[in-house]
């Protein structure tokens, strides 16, 4: 089964991963009324015809593919390229697999996503970095595409979340994140301030003692694109992703 690593003396956490009318006349005998002449029918009003909404045009896929091969526990991968790929890396092993995006050389906008992907796991101006939870196994391939929209190199390097370096109490940061909480906690407080006001936080908790009713392991999906704090009653330690440009702080409570 999939499991968290607390690394050092901590314990295995075991944590089975994720990780949507018509008219008619008729006569009996009775005399017929006249019909009104040409002149004297009002002309009808055309009904408009309703004009469908046109469909959002997606984007074309990047004609570049660059490949990162496997990752795998304590084995990252790797790609570098430049300009708008398509980036292929495939899971060795049951984990999610997390992104650090370096785009910090990019000029103009930057785009992380996935083909079929209703919105982007993260976007913005150049330069640009971020780190995304792109794969959390719950029914996925063995193999992952990426797609990047930037002008300019970047750099793209993939892990276990294993073998993310555990973090300990109030974490704050810039962008998107993905963090392993070691700490014992009840719940996570998520403090969110917007970079402007095209900016959202999109956040993930995922807990690694806490399971639903049916069984998966307890997870909070939540978000705004204006200031908040928010509690996420799901004990820790497990994961917290934040997906944004603004600002944000982490808090384990006890």
């Amino acid at each position: 089964m999939p499991s968290l690593n607390r690394r050092s003396t901590a314990p295995v956490l075991a944590l089975a991963l994720l990780l949507l009318a018509g008219c008619g006349s008729g006569s009996d005998g009775a005399a017929t009324t006249p019909s009104p002449t040409a002149e004297s029918t009002p002309a009808a009003t055309p009904t408009p015809t309703p004009t469908a909404e046109p469909e959002p045009t997606q984007e074309p896929l990047p004609q570049a593919r660059v490949d990162a091969g496997t990752v795998g526990e304590g084995a990252p991968a790797t790609a570098t390229g430049e300009g708008p790929a398509q980036v292929g890396v495939k899971r060795s092993g049951e984990f999610g697999v997390v992104a650090h995006v370096d785009c910090s050389a990019c000029t103009g906008d930057v785009e992380i996503t996935a083909d079929g992907r209703m919105s982007p796991w993260g976007a913005g101006p150049a330069p640009f970095s971020g780190t995304y939870l792109i794969d959390n196994i719950v029914g996925s391939a063995e193999q992952q595409v990426l797609v990047v929209r930037a002008q300019g190199p970047w750099t793209i390097r993939f892990e276990s979340w294993n073998d993310l370096a555990p973090v300990s109490g109030v974490q704050q940061g810039t962008g998107s994140a993905v963090l392993l909480i070691g700490d014992d906690a009840s719940a996570v407080q998520v403090d969110f301030t917007p970079a402007g006001p095209e900016d959202k936080l999109s956040a993930r908790v995922i807990s690694a003692v806490d399971v639903s009713e049916t069984g998966s392991p307890a997870t909070l999906l939540f978000g705004d694109s204006v200031a908040f704090s928010e509690t996420a009653q799901i004990r820790m330690p497990g994961i917290v992703t934040v997906a944004t440009n603004g600002s944000w702080t982490i808090t384990p409570l006890p």
